[in-house]
């Protein structure tokens, strides 16, 4: 049982991404906090996974943000957001609890408001926890069958821990046109290494992790748009490599009654391939996506992999006077 242990104390442990990883813009890169044609941006990510191989994999991801202040003659905006992360797996309910504060700084860099560089910075809390009552150890099984009322001489170390959280990120963001934009991100996390032992062991932490985008949106015609979309994520000895993109059909081009439908399909590299279906109404989006497993794992897990929605609301602010808009980003 000690090498169960061994893995959770050793525990580097990986980031979990979301297959919708466009639409959980601060947990990719506090640089985008705020960037968007709005007053205010509600986002709330749910995902399921691997619920044929053991119990279900929970992550829930819920955020706000918000543009601070906006100079519509020096084109800067200061832009601020809140994430609460909750993921919880298998057995032992092993489970990571995250707050985070993001910051931003966008400036843009011609006279057009139409090409923009951003910098950001978050600053995270965490707790881990684990629950050690329904595992199962070696010396409970007597001659093949597993009595729970039998001991075992396990010494459990602390169930959970607490531990700060650094990130920070850049992005440029190019809008040439109406409907035609690029965006590229970069950005950096756990720049503070926080330790991961539940052994308390010193030599225990974190790894940096690295994190590029690249997005764009092309008008193919009147009615429909194409998403091209790149991820790759790098932390340690691991590597997450997303590549895929979406169509969006605009079905009704009313402001007052904006409807879009859009769907697409992504391949996450030595893992899963998705898809992924959603729809837009006004500021309301939805989304939801289903990995079909790949790996090696597919033996055990009948090519299932996992359920994710996510939801998506821009509070619009009146405008009052007319000044120079901020392109509403691809996220």
């Amino acid at each position: 049982m000690l090498s169960l242990l061994a893995i959770l104390a050793d525990g580097r442990s990986q980031d979990i991404h979301f297959s919708q990883f466009w639409t959980t813009t601060q947990n990719i890169n506090p640089a985008l906090a705020g960037f968007f044609d709005g007053s205010g941006r509600v986002t709330i990510n749910q995902r399921i996974q691997w619920s044929a191989v053991t119990k279900p994999y929970n992550t829930t991801l819920a955020s706000y943000d918000f543009p601070v202040a906006k100079r519509p003659y020096q084109q800067d905006l200061f832009g601020m957001g809140v994430t609460a992360y909750r993921d919880v797996a298998g057995d032992s309910h092993f489970g990571t609890t995250q707050l985070n504060l993001s910051f931003s700084y966008i400036k843009a860099i011609n006279r057009r408001n139409n090409n923009f560089v951003s910098a950001g910075i978050q600053f995270g809390a965490a707790q881990r926890n684990i629950t050690y009552s329904e595992l199962y150890f070696d010396e409970q099984f007597v001659n093949g069958r597993y009595d729970p009322n039998f001991a075992n001489s396990e010494q459990f170390p602390k169930s959970n821990f607490f531990f700060a959280d650094v990130s920070a990120g850049g992005a440029w963001i190019y809008q040439p046109r109406y409907r035609r934009s690029y965006q590229v991100g970069l950005s950096v996390s756990h720049l503070n290494r926080p330790y991961q032992s539940i052994f308390d062991d010193k030599q225990t932490q974190m790894d940096i992790k690295t994190m590029l985008t690249f997005t764009t949106q092309q008008k193919a015609n009147e009615d429909l748009d194409i998403y091209p979309m790149l991820m790759a994520s790098f932390q340690g000895t691991y590597r997450e490599i997303i590549i895929g993109g979406q169509t969006r059909y605009i079905f009704d081009k009313n402001l007052s009654t904006y409807t879009t439908f859009n769907g697409g399909i992504y391949y996450r590299f030595g893992d899963a391939a998705y898809l992924m279906f959603g729809a837009e109404y006004q500021g309301y989006r939805f989304g939801i996506s289903y990995d079909i497993n790949t790996s090696r794992l597919h033996n055990a897990s009948r090519y299932q992999g996992g359920w994710e929605i996510s939801f998506n609301y821009i509070f619009k602010r009146e405008k009052l006077r007319k000044i120079k808009e901020v392109p509403c980003p691809i996220f």
